[in-house]
C-alpha cells in the first residue's frame, strides 16, 4: 500500500513540475516574442531634437544589454515625448535589476538626461516599475501643460519675427538674450521661499516665467533660451547642480557656457542691468570667473572639457 501511495505522489509531483516548467516556458517565450517586437517611435514629434550627446544617444534598440543602454533609452523616450514606454532586459544582462535600481534612484543623472530633451518633453515626475522577468515600465509626468506651451510659442514666435533671419547664429542669440534680461528680473522672493523649504507662488521656474511673467529664477531663464535655441536648430542643454542652472551652446564649431541669470543681476539700487559677462564663453573663463554657482560634474556634461 506504502509503494502505491509513493508512485502516485510521484506521480503528481511529476505532473506538477512538468506544467510548472512548460507555464515558465511559455512566460519566457512571450518576454523573448514581446523583446523581439518592433517598437514604433512617433514619427519625428514636435519638440524632437536631433542631437546626440556624450551622455547619451537616441536608439531604436530597446532589448536592454547595459548600462547605457538604459541611459539611452531614457533619452530616446523623454525626446520623443512619450508619456509612457514599456522596454525589457536581455537574459544575458546579469546586472539588469541591480543597475536598474541604481539609475531609476539617481535623481542627479535623470535630471540631467532631463536637461538634454525640449523643455516642453521634459518630466515633472518620473517613475519606474520592473517585475522579476526584466519587463520596464516608465511613467512620464510632464512639466510643462498645452496652455503652458501654446503661451510660450506665441511668444517666442512674437520675438523671432522681430529679428532680422540674415543675422548670424551669436547675433540671433544675443538679441534673445537682451530681451529676457531687459523684460525680466531674477525672482528673489521666491528664490528666497524655495531656499526655506517652502513651494513658489507663480511660474518663475519655468519658461513662462521670464517671458509671460516678467520674473524668473535659473531654470526658467534657461528653460526659455533652451526653447529658441531649439528653434534655431543650434545643438545645447541645460547644466545644473543642486543651486544653478544655465546653458551650454554649441556655436561656431565649439561648446560655450551660457547664463542668463547672471547676466540679469540684483542691484542694491534697484537698477535693471544689462551684462553680457556670461554670454557664450568658455569652460575656461567660467572657471576664471571663480563663481561657485558653476560647479558642475564633467563626468555627466562631457561637452564641456571641449568648451
Amino acid at each position: 500500500m506504502k509503494k502505491i501511495i509513493s508512485f502516485i505522489v510521484i506521480i503528481i509531483l511529476g505532473i506538477s513540475l512538468y506544467f510548472a516548467y512548460n507555464n515558465r516556458m511559455i512566460i519566457i517565450q512571450n518576454v523573448d516574442k514581446l523583446m523581439n517586437e518592433p517598437v514604433a517611435l512617433t514619427d519625428k514629434p514636435l519638440y524632437h531634437n536631433d542631437f546626440n550627446f556624450e551622455l547619451v544617444k537616441e536608439t531604436n534598440d530597446f532589448n536592454v544589454k547595459s548600462r547605457q543602454d538604459f541611459l539611452n533609452i531614457m533619452y530616446t523616450v523623454l525626446n520623443n515625448g512619450m508619456t509612457e514606454f514599456n522596454f525589457y532586459c536581455d537574459p544575458s544582462y546579469k546586472d539588469c535589476l541591480k543597475d536598474f535600481d541604481s539609475i531609476s534612484k539617481d535623481s542627479v543623472l535623470l535630471g540631467t538626461i532631463n536637461n538634454m530633451v525640449s523643455p516642453f518633453n521634459s518630466y515633472d515626475k518620473i517613475s519606474f516599475v520592473i517585475s522579476n522577468y526584466g519587463k520596464v515600465k516608465v511613467e512620464v509626468t510632464k512639466l510643462y501643460t498645452d496652455d503652458e506651451i501654446k503661451q510660450i510659442n506665441e511668444k517666442i514666435d512674437e520675438i523671432v519675427k522681430t529679428i532680422d533671419p540674415n543675422l548670424t547664429d551669436r547675433e540671433k542669440i544675443e538679441i534673445f538674450h537682451d530681451y529676457i534680461v531687459n523684460n525680466s528680473s531674477y525672482d528673489k522672493e521666491n528664490a528666497d521661499r524655495i531656499t526655506n523649504g517652502e513651494s513658489i507662488t507663480n511660474s518663475s521656474h519655468k519658461a513662462i516665467g521670464p517671458l509671460i511673467e516678467g520674473k524668473g529664477l535659473c531654470s526658467g531663464y534657461s528653460d526659455a533660451m533652451k526653447l529658441y535655441l531649439d528653434r534655431l536648430g543650434i545643438p545645447n542643454y541645460k547644466i545644473t547642480n543642486e543651486n544653478h542652472c544655465w546653458n551650454l551652446v554649441y556655436i561656431d564649431g565649439k561648446w560655450l557656457h551660457l547664463d542668463l541669470t547672471w547676466d540679469d543681476p540684483i542691484t542694491s539700487t534697484g537698477d535693471n542691468l544689462l551684462l553680457h559677462k556670461f554670454f557664450l564663453i568658455t569652460t575656461d573663463e567660467l572657471k576664471n570667473l571663480n563663481v561657485k554657482s558653476h560647479d558642475f560634474n564633467v563626468e555627466y556634461y562631457n561637452e564641456t572639457e571641449k568648451a
